[in-house]
């Protein structure tokens, strides 16, 4: 056995093997209120999870073969406090997994859990974390965010919470990718329908939550491969002989801050094609995977009209919108001398640099790039609106619009943006760059995939050369369109997708179905290559014993997506929506996979906690990696409500309200160019009348409106304001009205400008029972009656008081 380390960058060989992974799920060993992410979590002075962080550890393991991975994540969590508490945790999973199954561990004891409708198991999870059973409920908030809920974790008790899923690997011009996300980047939330679930808690700056990950990656393959490239990690690989290799993370105390993205490629440079089957009791499934014949390029003579979009919103602040500016740059140098182009940048607003299109000239191109590199990065991530300026006014019918559009993804209304493209795209194409180390990638994939474009991710390690190249080929002229499949000689079901997409990169065609008996047929492919007509014809064996279970999950992930595409908005809003949402109800229930719809949900049997009394605490996270503190939280520290849901303490840390963005959502533009009007969800910080917050309502058009609970407040120096005035400043402004509202004894977290041993005695003289305190982090906690809050937000050193 050979043992190597590489780095981000390093190279090695491994093989290829047929898709062979495709394994079974092993054989097993009225709703309340869902609680919502962003409530306090402790962070010890050394940056290590203090007594409230219940996730110790999360361990994956992925068994890699051709071009699909059974992944299992398992989940520690613990408890060292000497009170039961419930876990909260929000994390991420690829945007394309079929999450299939879920159980619990306690001890040696093993719980499946069931698939059952969201509503369902919400309220199965409640009565028994009531009735003082261990439970786990999963819930999906995105295809790629997921909120796990552990409750009756007892004192000094661990629980394991395993997941699994299958996928199929990204294939494109000769290489495999495996992707694993390993944290929830920071949301812009203004727009969306359920900010609170979308935004876990984030550690202070220059500390981490504690919890620890490990990765393994189990690659079987039949054929020598040329490359192997870690993009952001470095791995350890065990070598097992020429077609195997067992893959590590090089480092023990990894941060979980950033995407986990494995690249390999073949000898061939190819592949051939792939047909999987299983026959099972729901009948029999097939997936197909197809790749197109290489041919040469047709150069597209057409003109064009090429919109480049910049997302210049605060989290893109810092290195992001440097590595955009990079990119933008790069592709507009790729320009034909017959296209005409435009540039726009949007955050709050929408900017463009002329009111239309113009030439490619030396001029135009100067005027361009200097308002690229003139850009800055702050204010919200109006994705939505930037698309619908990005398709207005096709006007010209001899030229294709098309839109090049950058952007991390950080927001929450995905529905929304999907919904405006797949209805505003008209003749366009949009093609997307994700721009970041750990991106929103379901947002970003589907704009593509609506757009009737294709998707490119390029990293804060990478140069943006390769994908300028990759870009270029792929706008040049696609290389198989408009695409059909026929089935003759077996009755096949369900052949998805209904519409196959244009094939733009040497990828292949991946087909899934269902078959209702064995035998023989063909299956012809259609479309056009390289610009001329081009067929072709497989004979395909459908047996009545094939063994491949997982395809009913993939099947099921399929349907469920091309459900889910008939109407982007039934799923995020489906009180409006029921009978759009039904058939993906009953597709994940029959084959047992999580939708936003349905949900995991597995309950012990047993007692543990009499009467049921609890302390629910949140898992924080890390920050994505390479997106800047300042960008989403303002240059003070403080917090923008739309980037966190709510006004609970979304920062792990003091000083956690306020401004964003450097005090405002005024975005920077570039040096020249036409200021858009600001998006209806509008910015600014909220004034202050006679030393009372202004509360705002915010709209969000279309009928759907999002209330904040507590409205940014714009701090005043309060010491020239009277005494009275002063007493009801303070009150307002240090404690939330939800808590002012509260009656006899409360569970409060305080935040500090100061905290010491003195400051804690005034504190416990008012009144304050005081349980927990950290003099670093500047926080304590305890309980007090409702009465005192008004005292005791008169202490000077006092920031602020919230519920816990």
């Amino acid at each position: 056995m050979q043992t190597q380390t590489i780095g981000a960058v390093g190279m090695l060989t491994i093989t290829l093997l047929a898709a062979t992974m495709l394994s079974s799920r092993q054989a097993p060993a009225q709703a309340s209120n869902e609680p919502a992410p962003g409530q306090l979590t402790i962070i010890q002075k050394d940056g290590k999870a203090g007594s409230l962080c219940p996730l110790e550890r999360t361990s994956v393991t992925a068994d890699v073969s051709g071009f699909g991975a059974r992944v299992t994540v398992t989940q520690t969590f613990q408890n060292p406090t000497n009170e039961p508490i419930e876990a909260i945790y929000t994390f991420p999973l690829p945007n394309d997994a079929s999450v299939d199954r879920m159980q619990m561990q306690l001890g040696t004891r093993l719980v499946e859990a069931e698939i059952k409708r969201r509503e369902d198991a919400r309220r199965i999870y409640d009565e028994a974390k009531n009735a003082g059973q261990s439970a786990a409920l999963l819930d999906q908030e995105r295809p790629n965010v997921f909120t796990q809920s552990v409750a009756n974790i007892m004192p000094g008790s661990k629980v394991k919470i395993i997941i699994s899923y299958v996928q199929i690997l990204k294939f494109e011009e000769g290489q495999f990718e495996f992707n694993f996300p390993m944290v929830v980047g920071p949301r812009y939330t203004a727009n969306a329908p359920d900010p609170a679930k979308i935004s876990p808690t984030i550690v202070h700056n220059g500390t981490r939550s504690g919890a620890s990950i490990d990765l393994t990656i189990n690659l079987d393959a039949g054929a020598p491969i040329q490359e192997f490239n870690s993009v952001l990690h470095k791995v350890n690989v065990n070598r097992r002989g020429q077609e195997a290799a067992k893959i590590t993370l090089a480092r023990g105390d990894e941060i979980p801050n950033k995407d986990f993205i494995l690249r390999y490629r073949t000898s061939t440079d190819t592949v051939q094609d792939a047909f999987i089957t299983h026959m099972g009791q729901k009948g029999g499934f097939f997936t197909l995977i197809l790749m197109p014949p290489k041919t040469p390029r047709q150069t597209q003579i057409a003109p064009r009209e090429v919109v480049f979009v910049m997302d210049q919103s605060g989290s893109q602040s810092g290195f992001p919108i440097e590595k955009s500016k990079e990119l933008t740059l790069s592709l507009i140098k790729t320009l034909r001398p017959g296209d005409t182009f435009n540039v726009m940048g949007f955050n709050t607003q929408v900017r463009m640099l002329w009111p239309a299109a113009k030439p490619n000239t030396a001029k135009n191109i100067a005027e361009a790039e200097a308002f690229v590199k003139g850009m800055q990065a702050n204010g919200g991530t109006h994705i939505r609106e930037g698309a619908v300026a990005a398709l207005a006014g096709q006007n010209d019918p001899d030229r294709l619009r098309m839109v090049i559009f950058n952007t991390d993804g950080y927001v929450g209304d995905e529905a929304l943006i999907l919904d405006t493209i797949q209805k505003n795209r008209d003749r366009a194409r949009m093609f997307t760059f994700g721009i970041g180390n750990s991106v929103n990638r379901y947002l970003i994939d589907q704009m593509a995939f609506e757009g009737k474009g294709d998707v490119e991710y390029v990293t804060l390690a990478e140069a943006a050369d390769g994908a300028v190249k990759r870009f270029i080929d792929r706008t040049r002229s696609p290389i198989l369109t408009d695409v059909s499949a026929s089935f003759e000689g077996v009755d096949i079901q369900d052949a998805l997708p209904r519409a196959i997409p244009d094939v733009f990169s040497e990828n292949p065609v991946i087909i899934t179905g269902r078959y209702s008996n064995p035998g023989k047929g063909k299956l012809t492919l259609k479309g056009e290559l390289g610009g001329q007509p081009w067929s072709k014809t497989i004979d395909l064996d459908f047996p009545a014993n094939a063994h491949a279970p997982a395809l009913e999950s993939l099947w099921a992930r399929q349907r469920v997506d091309e459900l889910t595409r008939r109407n982007h908005l039934a799923a995020a809003y489906p009180e409006s929506s029921k009978v759009s949402n039904e058939d993906i109800i009953q597709v994940a229930l029959e084959f047992g996979i999580m939708t936003q719809l349905t949900s995991f949900v597995a309950v012990e049997k047993k007692v543990i906690n009499i009467g049921g009394k609890q302390r629910t605490v949140a898992v924080p996270v890390e920050m994505a990696d390479g997106v800047s503190y300042e960008g989403i939280f303002g240059k003070d520290k403080q917090m923008n409500l739309a980037y966190g849901g709510r006004s609970s303490s979304r920062l792990a840390s003091p000083g956690a309200s306020g401004g964003f963005g450097g005090g405002g959502f005024g975005g920077g533009g570039g040096s020249t160019g036409t200021t858009g009007t600001t998006g209806t969800t509008g910015g600014g910080n909220i004034p202050v009348s006679n030393g009372v917050p202004v509360r705002r309502l915010k709209s969000l058009g279309d009928g759907l409106e999002s209330k904040a609970e507590d409205a940014t407040i714009v701090r005043q120096d309060d010491s020239k304001m009277k005494p009275e005035e002063r007493r009801l400043y303070r009150y307002e402004t240090r404690v939330p009205k939800a808590l002012r509202d509260a009656k006899g004894s409360v569970e409060i977290e305080v935040w500090f400008k100061k905290l010491d041993k003195a400051v804690l005695a005034k504190m416990t003289k008012l009144g304050l029972k005081v349980d927990f305190f950290d003099e670093k982090l500047r926080v304590a906690m305890g309980t007090c009656d409702a009465k005192i809050l008004i005292e005791l937000a008169q202490v000077d050193e006092v920031d602020k008081i919230k519920k816990l």
